[in-house]
């Protein structure tokens, strides 16, 4: 009868020691995965500062853009508005150049 208690006694402690053996695998399983969770959520962190950094960076960049757009459109229509004085006196230029010429003829 006493080895029979020996044995239960035996198998009861690899038992536990099994057990005990896999709960503190599972503890260290979960320290890792929380290391992981925090390491994933500052890397979302800092992504989503990059992200928000750069969407800033292309609004401002888009209303530079903008005002070039507005400059270039008015520098053009003074650039037409030159090439139109400049042919008027071409033109005027032109004519008197004309009259001169049939001044002189006569």
């Amino acid at each position: 009868m006493v080895k029979k208690k020996e044995n239960r006694s035996f198998k009861k402690e690899v038992k536990k020691s099994a057990l005990s053996g896999a709960v503190q695998d599972l503890e260290n399983e979960i320290r890792n995965l929380n290391k992981e969770k925090s390491e994933l959520k500052r890397e979302n962190t800092n992504t989503s500062s990059s992200l928000e950094s750069a969407k800033k960076q292309e609004m401002e960049l888009q209303q530079k853009i903008s005002k070039l757009v507005e400059k270039e459109a008015k520098l053009n229509q003074k650039k037409k508005s030159l090439q139109e004085k400049i042919d008027k006196d071409a033109d005027r230029i032109n004519k008197i150049a004309k009259i001169k010429s049939e001044i002189s003829d006569i």
